[in-house]
């Protein structure tokens, strides 16, 4: 790539002063965001990442939102494929000399289909636990988050208390 003019540190200063991104400037100069970046702190020019921040956690809630949606279907779809285990079934065939269509009207499921449907729930069911722990698993995480903060500001407290009683 060619060397890094006047001009582009003039058009960086006026990207930049308009609120874009590093990765916005990066597309419109045709440049990496390594070099805009670099570039960027040499004219000491910062980027505010609360934006992106702001963006990335709108996008985490959207992903857990659709997450939750997907375990709820994924329970419903089981619920009505194990209703088709003690359902009647129609079973069919097409067969003989003059390959002729045959149906019968079964009080359930064969055996071979039953298996067939409990896997087929099993498998949704589990898709549905594994959606439900990686919702649960980023709860945990902002309880833990809190609880660190709380012992901290328990552990000041404790701290003053001590020092207080100790006057």
């Amino acid at each position: 790539m060619a060397a890094w003019t006047d001009e582009e540190s003039t058009r960086l200063t006026e990207l930049h002063a308009a609120g874009e991104s590093l990765t916005f400037i990066a597309k419109e100069m045709q440049r990496s965001t390594e070099t805009i970046h670099r570039h960027a702190e040499r004219l000491k020019l910062s980027f505010d990442r609360t934006r992106t921040a702001k963006a990335a956690e709108a996008k985490h809630v959207d992903n857990k939102a659709r997450r939750a949606a997907l375990e709820e279907r994924l329970l419903i779809e089981a619920e009505k494929v194990i209703d088709q285990m003690w359902s009647e079934t129609l079973v069919f065939s097409f067969g003989g000399k003059d390959n002729t269509y045959e149906e019968h009207t079964l009080k359930q499921p064969t055996y071979s289909d039953q298996k067939a449907i409990v896997q087929t729930a099993a498998t949704a069911l589990n898709a549905a636990n594994k959606l439900h722990e990686m919702n649960a698993g980023q709860q945990a995480e902002k309880a833990v988050s809190a609880l660190v903060q709380m012992q901290g500001a328990l552990e000041q407290f404790a701290a003053q208390y001590e020092a207080e009683q100790g006057e």
